[in-house]
């Protein structure tokens, strides 16, 4: 897809979605502002704040949002949501701007799915932010990950941007956790695909390293199993 066709199709995206993405987004940028705030404001006012924007993804979960919102699909090699290519191949290279925007929709799914199961993720915390989304590592919140490369990088030159392969094993690692805990609430939920470390049914989630096929094979894997994650939110209604 031509840049301007993928920033038209995302603005398109985010009209359909608009309480989905304007929920979660305004619930992420309000809870880390005033996270921050708590260090040197009133902390009870702050607090019944962000409850207030907690609430506003609980809202999500009493529709059928998941599953009108969010469109997992195969497309030849890659794997997609909501049209948006994950991955990129030699034969059939995608753009950035495209990646980024898979990137972002799929953070937004799996932490409406992990709200759904009033799961939180132990280790990181997922901040979905459209093309510009990032992870959070609870115990700092200083060290932060991107799941978004820079539109003028291309994949032969990934080597070095660590924060952006570390972004995705640290997504990786919240898709595994929470998979676990939805295994312990439903005997039947079983995703087809093994996720180990930063690897995924023995492929890697990295770049660095890596082979485009081989990443991309790997994010097909990922969003299969995330498809498995929304049929069994959508059996527990």
């Amino acid at each position: 897809l031509e840049a301007a066709g993928v920033r038209s199709k995302v603005a398109e995206l985010e009209d359909k979605g608009a309480v989905v993405s304007t929920m979660h987004t305004s619930y992420w940028r309000d809870y880390n502002e005033l996270q921050l705030q708590l260090r040197s404001t009133d902390r009870d006012s702050l607090r019944r704040k962000i409850e207030s924007t907690q609430a506003q993804v609980e809202a999500l979960n009493k529709t059928n949002v998941i599953n009108d919102a969010f469109h997992i699909a195969h497309n030849d090699m890659y794997g997609t949501i909501n049209g948006f290519r994950l991955g990129s191949v030699q034969s059939q290279p995608v753009d950035w701007d495209e990646i980024n925007a898979a990137w972002g929709q799929t953070a937004l799914l799996v932490q409406t799915v992990a709200s759904h199961w009033d799961f939180t993720f132990p280790a990181y915390r997922l901040v979905p932010m459209g093309s510009f989304s990032r992870v959070f590592k609870r115990e700092d919140d200083k060290l932060v990950y991107d799941l978004y490369c820079s539109s003028d990088i291309g994949l032969s030159r990934i080597f070095g941007y660590s924060s952006f392969d570390k972004g995705m094993c640290a997504f990786l690692d919240c898709l595994s956790a929470l998979q676990d805990h939805v295994k312990s609430i439903d005997a039947s939920f079983s995703p087809p695909y093994r996720i180990l470390d930063h690897k995924i049914e023995e492929r890697s989630i990295k770049l660095q390293f890596n082979t485009y096929d081989k990443w991309t094979k790997a994010l097909k894997y990922m969003l299969t199993n995330i498809k498995w994650l929304v049929a069994s939110s959508i059996a527990r209604r």
